[in-house]
């Protein structure tokens, strides 16, 4: 016999399960009537991607009005779904009540986006012209053989004293911006290095400049028992860690690390910031003052998100 499962939803949604069958029966303008909110996110997070899904394919198309007119067209509905205004209402006063970019007008800054970090174009918007030279060159992860796909592991294992350490850390205080790495044998500083970085530069950049200034290093002594690797930056190692990336950067490391164990053991740890390490406490230290030097030494190129932010304030 058929047996019948009758679940508590939200009002107006209701399921029930049989033993081989499912049947979902929601009743979408009751559901989303009173939580407009609800249909925004679902607006940005799932509609809007959709159309706008493939743009570096299409986005040479947008200069006819015909696509432009389409694309209003589909974001009408769903904008008044989330407005809660009358059918009657201009398109373009619903994108103005809802506080939502028009869609003709979106997929130029996607596109503009996809041509300046994919296709290396270098691309206008209004009287502004963007370098694709000064922007991250995003890499296509399919176009990355297999086997070069690969991670790099990490433990949170805390220092032990032994062989040689290194630690790096990066600041950014009054909008001037550092990286630093200290090296220790057997808990006695032999090296330390710092870096002034543009100002532009964000603290993951900084992370990510003290795991090059350490493989720069690594490279200069010979073959050794052990190095350990110490970092607070979590997101970094993350990045070192998935089998794909989409930055050369990353990849780059990756590479680097990969080479360079075929001669020496190098292990990389992540360390909480501010617990009472003292040597990591020291790489701080000497990032607060690479903030300082007087000259800026390395410019790195903008990252995807201040272009987006770039593009979006013009």
């Amino acid at each position: 016999m058929d047996s019948v499962l009758d679940l508590p939803l939200p009002q107006g949604s209701h399921i029930q399960a049989y033993a081989d069958d499912i049947i979902v029966v929601i009743r979408a303008n009751e559901f989303y009537s009173k939580r407009s909110g609800l249909f925004r996110k679902n607006y940005y997070g799932a509609i809007e991607p959709y159309l706008l899904f493939g743009v570096g394919a299409w986005g040479n198309r947008l200069k006819l009005k015909k696509i432009r007119n389409s694309l209003n067209s589909l974001q009408r509905r769903p904008l008044i779904k989330i407005t809660k205004a009358y059918r009657t209402i201009s398109t373009e006063a619903l994108q103005v009540v809802a506080g939502v970019v028009p869609l003709d007008i979106k997929p130029k800054g996607v596109f503009g986006k996809f041509l300046l970090t994919t296709i290396n174009n270098d691309i206008k918007f209004g009287s502004k012209i963007f370098k694709w030279e000064d922007y991250e060159t995003r890499l296509d992860p399919h176009n990355i053989y297999p086997a070069d796909n690969i991670s790099i592991i990490y433990d949170k294992h805390k220092p032990s004293g032994e062989e040689i350490e290194i630690y790096t850390d990066g600041s950014k205080i009054n909008d001037q911006v550092g990286a630093a790495i200290v090296v220790f044998y057997y808990n006695a500083e032999i090296f330390n290095k710092t870096i002034r970085l543009s100002d532009f530069a964000t603290v993951y950049q900084t992370k990510v400049t003290g795991i090059q200034m350490t493989l720069e290093f690594i490279s200069t002594i010979e073959p050794w028992n052990k190095i350990n690797l110490y970092t607070d930056s979590l997101s970094v190692f993350e990045a070192l860690n998935t089998f794909k990336t989409s930055k050369q950067e990353i990849l780059a490391i990756k590479n680097d690390i990969l080479e360079m164990s075929k001669e020496k053991s190098i292990t990389l740890h992540w360390i909480q910031a501010h617990t009472g390490i003292q040597e990591n406490e020291t790489a701080d230290s000497y990032a607060k003052k690479a903030t300082i030097r007087p000259n800026i030494e390395k410019i790195p190129k903008k990252s995807f998100n201040q272009l987006k932010n770039a593009i979006s304030n013009v």
